[in-house]
């Protein structure tokens, strides 16, 4: 197993012990803090691919380029201002969520 250093006495200690063997001191735990930047960064990106994907997907149906026929109609504000907010929102939340990914 692998092993640290106990920051009171000096000694190795393993590393899922939470009191020292031979001080008996409560070992502080160790927090990555790259892992839960990382996870959080990819959790934007993936909003923000989500995001992006659904304003191509109103832009798509809302501006009349699929074959079908929606039983209610859409409003042209719709593709003016709802569409290009959500596609702008998604984009700087995947450029947020890669900040925090490469920063982690």
């Amino acid at each position: 197993m692998r092993k640290r250093s106990c920051p009171f006495c000096g000694k190795p200690v393993e590393t899922t012990a939470t009191r020292c063997p031979f001080c008996r001191e409560d070992m502080p735990q160790a927090v990555a803090f790259k892992t839960q930047h990382s996870a959080e960064g990819r959790r934007y990106m993936r909003r923000g691919f989500l995001y992006t994907l659904m304003a191509g997907v109103i832009y798509f149906f809302a501006g009349g380029y699929s074959g079908m026929t929606l039983p209610i109609p859409i409003p042209s504000a719709v593709n003016q201002y709802f569409t290009p907010i959500l596609f702008i929102a998604g984009l700087g939340l995947i450029l947020y969520g890669l900040v925090l990914y490469i920063r982690g």
